[in-house]
């Protein structure tokens, strides 16, 4: 082609199949909240000057999710890193009804990482919290995290290999839960101590991306949420999104890791609310614009402490978790959020609003003045 030459744009009008069509109806676009960052966005109808907002949570027939083609020649499955990315989608004057077109944010993907997740709940006095979180970093780092994490798990236990046991902090911290264990029997809580100054150093040290969202379901609380269903799908999605956004910022694609719920001898798992719930939030306007036409694979559930990052994360967890339960009581706070540096927070105000905040240390206050 030579260089003068621009390429052609072909306009594809799909008709789902049956299946297709059957699996469009049963998913929903899980969002409630639009980032500040897209809020100001506004269109100017060209046809009667109408200034409207995108309509940022609508279903579209088609996931902004770029395409892999299907065959490299005929017959031949394609393997190859090329996608088709979506560059446009058309918005609807609410006024004179004329469509328009709206440029969809593409950014290079230069890099990729990980992240890992996992899950913390705490009651008291008919409260409830739900704490989920995420931490990561980019590949390049994984195996040299992965050798620090395993080296204090040697000197904590040295009479098991570190990957002969896993760090799960709820079981580690009760007395008698770790006297019952068969990895911690031997442990004192003066050495749980000692281990958890070490893993806070750590994650500090490491500058890893830290996100975690708290949740509370008691009725009439600020989330607005007293499902615990929904309560975990509203974690669940708030936290991949906010991922999503901040990596493909970077030019990076994040590929994501959760502790699963099921238990099995698979390596993967296929959690249907979190599929649903992904799969549902692809077909808005919304995720093409966090996403930035980098292709965002499917976060995957796998056995509880897979990766040492999981560990991790369930440190994270527990530590948040921990903090709420001390806050509730009016007691010490033996575990301080601060200590593991910068993280990203979400959580709901007294007015019921989303905030979004990086900082160190836990946003208590701002949280629940």
């Amino acid at each position: 082609m030579s260089a003068d030459r621009k390429p052609k744009m072909f306009i594809v009008h799909h008709k789902p199949t049956r299946r297709q069509r059957a699996e469009l109806d049963r998913l929903s676009v899980p969002f409630r909240h639009l980032p500040e960052s897209l809020a100001s966005i506004k269109m100017t109808c060209p046809s009667c000057q109408t200034v409207f907002s995108p309509d940022w949570f609508k279903k579209h027939e088609s996931s902004m999710n770029p395409v892999k083609p299907k065959f490299k020649t005929k017959g031949v499955p394609y393997d190859g890193p090329k996608r088709w990315i979506l560059q446009s989608v058309t918005q609807v004057c609410p006024m004179c009804k004329s469509h328009i077109p709206l440029p969809l944010p593409t950014n290079k993907m230069r890099t990729r990482g990980a992240l890992f997740g996992d899950d913390a709940e705490r009651e008291h006095e008919g409260r409830k919290v739900s704490v989920y979180s995420l931490v990561g970093a980019d590949q390049s780092l994984l195996l040299d995290l992965e050798m620090k994490v395993r080296v204090l798990k040697q000197k904590l236990i040295p009479a098991i290999p570190p990957d002969g046991w896993k760090v799960h902090m709820k079981d580690m911290w009760a007395g008698t839960s770790r006297a019952k264990h068969p990895a911690y029997q031997d442990l004192s809580i003066k050495d749980v101590f000692g281990f958890v100054d070490q893993m806070l150093a750590l994650i500090k040290g490491s500058n890893l991306f830290i996100y975690n969202i708290a949740l509370t379901n008691d009725q009439g609380g600020p989330s607005g949420i007293s499902s615990p269903d929904e309560l975990r799908k509203e974690a669940y999605i708030m936290l991949v999104l906010n991922v999503i956004d901040e990596w493909t910022g970077k030019n990076a694609q994040p590929r994501i890791f959760f502790d699963s719920e099921k238990r099995s001898s698979a390596n993967n798992f296929i959690h249907g609310w979190a599929r649903d719930t992904f799969r549902g939030s692809q077909h808005s306007l919304l995720y093409g614009f966090l996403s930035k036409g980098i292709e965002i694979p499917e976060p995957t559930f796998v056995p509880p402490a897979l990766f040492p990052g999981l560990e991790i994360a369930d440190f994270v967890s527990f530590t948040i978790a921990r903090f709420y339960d001390r806050m509730w009581k009016g007691k010490e706070i033996e575990i301080d959020p601060r200590l593991m540096g910068l993280a990203t927070y979400l959580g709901y105000d007294s007015n019921g609003d989303l905030l979004w905040r990086r900082q160190e240390g836990y946003p208590w206050e701002q949280y629940y003045h």
